[in-house]
């Protein structure tokens, strides 16, 4: 197994080509000030890809868990994790984690695939955190359920609980937002859309004295969707995950999606709002193309 430890800041995290059951993101994510435990999985594990139809005889359910995998520009503060194709989504990932001082790891990942026929239309790729916390716990993020209410505070916490139950959660403003899916479609969470709608692309959680919070370029919005399971089984913990959705993916074309990953000393949710706007500010328009 190759592993890479990279630090910078006020942040230290190991990234392995070959982590418990294919699970590799970003392991032992911790910050200096804080002694919490609060992974149950590695941060930011790319677990599937969704678009292939569950009946098809190529079908892998947890894909990317059984790529090949290797570690690639190694250096001091990041590194590069590729996933190579398999025969199911036949598609090609690779993640570059940067540490950005004092809170923060900047995503960088680029994804191509060879296949041609996407009969359910898209491509997502799926990723999973899974935290030491009670199962009530949540994520915040600014929205609404199912109706907006103009006193009712822009702050809405989600535990995968919703006026119209379900795990997922849609930007706002977007028709027919769901993944397109199998009919009948499987008893999968991430087929599971709730009411809940955000404004803003990111979402944050607490675990004990830490905030960890997972940001998008405003470019990304129409692209993210927002999944919490309350209680990841394997792992004892709610799960704080995201995909990114590609529509109509045409083979050989490279697509790319940035992202921010903040783990910092709990301050509230302003705090993590003026960390938002302020990356938002600093991105130039990183969207799949």
């Amino acid at each position: 197994m190759a592993s890479a430890l990279i630090t910078g800041g006020e942040l230290s995290a190991y990234v392995d080509t070959d982590g418990p059951n294919g699970w590799c993101g970003l392991r032992q994510l911790r910050h200096a000030a804080s002694s919490t435990e609060w992974l149950l999985s590695p941060a930011l594990t790319l677990e599937h890809y969704i678009g292939v139809p569950p009946n098809a005889p190529e079908y892998i359910q947890y894909e990317p868990c059984y790529s090949p995998r290797v570690l690639r520009d190694i250096r001091p503060d990041g590194c590069t994790l590729s996933y190579r194709p398999t025969s199911c989504a036949e598609t090609t990932c690779n993640i570059t984690y940067t540490v950005t001082p004092p809170h923060a790891v900047d995503v960088a990942i680029h994804a191509t695939t060879s296949r041609r026929s996407w009969p359910l239309g898209s491509l997502a790729l799926f990723f999973a955190t899974i935290v030491r916390a009670p199962v009530y716990t949540g994520v915040t993020l600014r929205g609404y359920d199912n109706a907006r209410h103009p006193k009712a505070s822009p702050w809405l916490h989600f535990n995968g609980h919703a006026e119209i139950p379900g795990r997922v959660v849609h930007p706002s403003g977007l028709p027919n937002p769901g993944l397109g899916r199998p009919q009948p479609a499987p008893p999968t969470y991430y087929y599971a859309d709730s009411s809940v709608r955000f404004d803003e692309p990111f979402f944050f959680g607490t675990v004990a004295d830490l905030s960890y919070a997972v940001l998008f370029p405003a470019s990304q919005r129409q692209y993210v969707r927002f999944v919490v399971n309350p209680l990841a089984p394997a792992f004892g913990g709610p799960a704080w995950d995201f995909f990114s959705v590609i529509p109509s993916p045409q083979a050989g074309q490279q697509y790319k999606l940035a992202m921010r990953i903040l783990l910092k000393p709990l301050l509230g949710a302003d705090d993590i709002l003026g960390a938002h706007r302020a990356y938002v500010r600093g991105v130039l328009g990183a969207e799949w193309h």
